[in-house]
C-alpha cells in the first residue's frame, strides 16, 4: 500500500515541530504521564500513529490558540490569523469575509457587520479544531521524522519509560514481550520500510553506502532500531533508520549509533557564511 498524496499544513507544521523539539526536554515527564497508555499501545508494534504524533499532540491545541490570538490581537489581525490558519490546513469556509475598508466602525469593529462575520469565522474554526489539530500534527511529523538526532534522543527517553513500565506492558501485551523483559522484535511493515528508505535517501546513515541497487549490487537493506530492543527500545516508527549490512553488524544490539549527516537540497556558499559573521 503506497502513501496517498494529501494536503499538508507545512507552515503550521513547521512551527509546531520546532516548538515541540525545543520544549520536549522540559515537558517530557508531563508527556509520558499524560499519554503513557497511548504510547504503550503504539510502540509494541509499528503504527502509523507513532509516539511522535502523541508528543506533537501534547503541544498542539488550535482551540486554545484561537482564544489566545483573539484576546491579544485587533479584530483585523485576528481575522487575518483565522484566514491564514484555515488556508494552511485547506479548510476555508464558504463564509463572507469582513469588509474592513467600507466599515463605519473603523476603530474597534465590536458592533458592526465585520464583527458578526468574524464571529462566524471564529465559530467555524473552533468547530473544526480537532480536524485542524490532526492535519497540523501530521504535517509537523514530516519535519520531526527527518531529524534523526532528535529521534535518537527521544527514543532514549522513551526507553527509560519502557523500562519502568515493562511489567505493565507484559501484562497487557504478553505476546509482545520477551522472557528477558524486552519488547519483541516484529517484522517491519512495507509502508515503514519505504518511509525509512525514502527519508534516508537510500543510503546507510552511518557510512553513506548506496543501497538503492543503482550504483552497486551490494545493496542489502537493513532497517535498524536506533535504540536497540535489548536497551528497551521499541518498534515505534520513530525508532528506525537505514543501515548497510556491515554497519548493522557492527552496531548490533549494543549501542544507539546514528548520524546527523543529511543530504541538503544544495550546499550553501562559503561567502554567505563569511557574510553572516561580519
Amino acid at each position: 500500500m503506497t502513501s496517498t498524496p494529501q494536503h499538508l499544513a507545512m507552515s503550521s507544521g513547521a512551527g509546531l515541530a520546532g516548538w515541540t523539539i525545543i520544549n520536549f526536554w522540559s515537558e517530557s515527564e508531563v508527556f509520558f504521564d499524560v499519554f503513557g497508555e497511548e504510547i504503550i499501545n503504539v510502540v509494541v508494534k509499528a503504527n502509523r500513529t507513532s509516539a511522535i504524533h502523541y508528543l506533537l499532540n501534547c503541544f498542539q491545541d488550535s482551540y486554545e490558540e484561537i482564544d489566545n490570538v483573539r484576546g491579544a490581537e485587533s479584530k483585523e489581525e485576528f481575522f487575518a490569523y483565522l484566514k491564514r490558519l484555515l488556508t494552511d490546513v485547506n479548510l476555508l469556509p464558504d463564509l463572507q469575509e469582513p469588509d474592513f475598508h467600507n466599515c463605519e466602525d473603523e476603530d474597534n469593529h465590536y458592533e458592526c457587520e465585520c464583527a458578526r462575520r468574524i464571529d462566524k469565522w471564529e465559530e467555524y474554526a473552533k468547530s473544526m479544531a480537532s480536524e485542524i489539530d490532526k492535519i497540523v500534527i501530521h504535517s509537523a511529523f514530516q519535519f520531526v521524522f527527518q531529524d534523526r538526532k532528535f529521534l535518537h534522543d527521544f527514543n532514549l527517553k522513551l526507553a527509560e519509560f519502557i523500562e519502568k513500565n515493562i511489567d505493565e506492558i507484559k501484562e497487557k501485551y504478553p505476546d509482545n514481550v520477551t522472557a528477558r523483559g524486552r519488547i519483541r522484535r516484529l517484522a517491519f511493515p512495507v509502508w515503514l520500510k519505504k518511509a525509512v528508505f525514502h527519508r534516508d535517501k537510500g543510503k546507510c546513515v552511518i557510512c553513506r553506502r548506496d543501497l538503492t541497487g543503482v550504483v552497486t549490487l551490494d545493496s542489502t537493506i537493513n532497517i535498524d532500531h536506533i535504540v536497540p530492543l535489548s536497551l528497551f527500545g521499541t518498534n515505534d516508527a520513530s525508532n528506525m533508520q537505514l543501515l548497510c549490512s556491515d554497519c548493522n553488524a557492527i552496531k548490533s544490539d549494543r549501542n544507539t549509533d546514528t548520524s546527523t549527516t543529511h543530504v541538503p537540497f544544495w550546499n550553501i556558499d562559503d561567502e554567505f557564511l563569511k557574510w553572516g559573521n561580519e
